[in-house]
């Protein structure tokens, strides 16, 4: 005989139940809206940004040099490589998150879930330190 027993949910998990359910209805419009504004960033030197932007001056730089002088492709691919990697963390983050929010809204643990996530986090925290160290000063002048 099959029990018609509900299960009382927590305040919060109510919460995080309807914004998982917002973030999964909408998950695809937030990738393409911060696809568009961190590449439209990108084109105007004024606005630009990234989180390996001092890399991107470094290879700026570097690419700059006599050999890739008047190739636009190869001038132009320090921007396209951190506008890259700046959309994929994006998509990254915002698709863990949606993810985590509908774990929590069904009651599951989410302990192994997010570990991976925290663990990019601080990976991408410790490269983004480091090469403000190491790429401090360095302009695309050279």
């Amino acid at each position: 005989m099959a029990s018609n027993r509900t299960v009382q949910r927590t305040q919060p998990q109510i919460l995080a139940k309807a914004l998982g359910r917002v973030g999964r209805k909408y998950q695809h419009h937030t990738y393409a809206i911060g696809t568009t504004l961190i590449i439209t960033g990108q084109t105007m030197p004024a606005h630009a940004f990234g989180l390996f932007n001092p890399a991107q001056i470094a290879l700026t730089c570097m690419f700059g040099s006599a050999g890739a002088a008047g190739n636009p492709a190869i001038n132009a691919l320090p921007g396209v490589i951190n506008a890259a990697i700046t959309v994929i963390l994006f998509v990254y983050f915002v698709a863990s998150g949606v993810k985590v929010a509908n774990a929590l809204g069904e009651g599951q643990e989410v302990t192994q879930m997010v570990q991976q996530p925290i663990g990019i986090f601080f990976i991408t925290l410790v490269l983004f330190i480091a090469q403000n160290i190491l790429f401090t000063g360095i302009t695309a002048a050279c």
